[in-house]
């Protein structure tokens, strides 16, 4: 093979990685999720008084703990049957003070004494967790009252090990940060609705996911907690499964620096889990499941990198013949992400600025991927909640 046979290889491999992560799989799992057996949206409608305790992570949440605290209370769930738990990392405003206040009402703190990062204080909040199932959700993600009662009803199903929701993100800014959110979003609750039918999900949504407590597994202080626990618990074979009717709704930034470092803070803790769970990639132990993790997280976090060998080797391609060309296709492109002038047109300004976000988390994604090569550890990171 030549070298413009080898260029045209490596760009059609970045092509073909981006259309089956993003099409071509969501229609095989559709249709997967068609010809399943049997769904596994089990309805109690009894409703099974089960224990039930609520972690809230929290660190200098004084802004949004109270109103997260009152939204858990008020649920529809049976109130005896309802324990909260705040586990504060080391919280240094009065998010801690504020717990305390809901003491009488039976919500306990957790105070760490010094920070360690989510998945530490999930370890030691289930150590206190008293129901039988486990539900986990942040701070700032606001639940409807019957949020709790229809994670716990799938639980009725007793292959049924693990529960997620999804998070649904309202504008903030000028709001194309949770446009492009929503939008991959919806096309994971497709993929995991799909996924579910086979008790396959990969991956949970950390704001709204419950557990049964028996079949949690101790973290590592730099897990990535809604993705490791899932997989433990397909480790264990019981099931985990997408609640379609379950969702709690979050504010985005409206800053996409601060998506832009979420990203890359995902990306690099992604690739360290599956580093470390490249078992259950093992078709003859885990079956359908090896199928969907390889192509829902493998494929899914190698296009981005082979997107960029594919544009780089169009660029060198077309350089070949027409080197002017090539030129204005990488400066259209640092363009997009660095230095989107345009959006001040009315007419192409929301689109532009859409592409540019697109393009800017395509480039955090390869961050996470350095990160990750140079063993750089994601643990500890102030939020950036208060951005307008």
């Amino acid at each position: 093979m030549g070298v413009e046979g080898t260029l045209i290889a490596i760009a059609a491999a970045g092509v073909a990685a981006a259309l089956y992560a993003y099409l071509g799989f969501p229609m095989i799992a559709a249709l997967l999720g068609a010809v399943c057996p049997r769904a596994h949206a089990v309805i109690d409608r009894r409703r099974a008084r089960r224990d039930v305790t609520v972690i809230i992570s929290a660190y200098n949440e004084e802004q949004s703990i109270e109103a997260k605290i009152r939204n858990v209370l008020a649920t529809e769930y049976p109130r005896d049957r309802l324990d909260v738990l705040v586990v504060s990392d080391a919280s240094t405003d009065r998010t801690n003070d504020i717990v305390r206040s809901f003491a009488a009402e039976g919500v306990r703190l957790l105070a760490e004494p010094t920070r360690h990062g989510k998945s530490i204080g999930l370890n030691h909040a289930m150590a206190l967790a008293r129901g039988d199932v486990v539900v986990f959700t942040d701070a700032n993600a606001s639940f409807s009252p019957e949020t709790i009662p229809r994670l716990v009803r799938y639980f009725a199903d007793s292959g049924v090990g693990l529960v997620t929701g999804y998070t649904r993100y309202v504008t903030r800014g000028t709001g194309e940060v949770a446009r492009v959110t929503n939008l991959y979003t919806s096309l994971e609750r497709t993929i995991k609705s799909a996924e579910s039918r086979w008790g396959c999900c990969v991956g949970a949504d950390g704001a709204v996911f419950a557990i049964r407590r028996r079949l949690f597994k101790p973290l590592r202080y730099d897990d990535i907690n809604d993705f490791v626990i899932p997989l433990d618990v397909i480790a264990q074979r019981a099931e985990c499964v997408f609640a379609a009717d379950v969702s709690c709704a979050e504010p985005t930034t409206g800053s996409v620096g601060s998506e832009f470092r979420r990203q890359a803070r995902i990306t690099n803790r992604t690739l360290r889990a599956l580093w470390r769970h490249v078992g259950l990639l093992n078709p003859f132990r885990f079956g359908l499941f090896s199928f969907f993790l390889f192509s829902h997280k493998i494929v899914r976090f190698l296009a981005p990198v082979l997107m960029t060998c594919s544009l780089a080797a169009l660029v060198v391609l077309v350089g070949l013949k027409i080197p002017l060309l090539a030129v204005a296709i990488v400066m259209a492109v640092i363009g997009l992400v660095l230095i989107p002038t345009v959006q001040s047109l009315a007419l192409v300004g929301r689109p532009i600025r859409m592409v540019n976000i697109a393009m800017t988390m395509h480039v955090a994604a390869l961050q996470g991927w350095w990160h990750f090569l140079r063993g750089h550890r994601d643990v500890i990171w102030q939020h950036d909640r208060t951005e307008a």
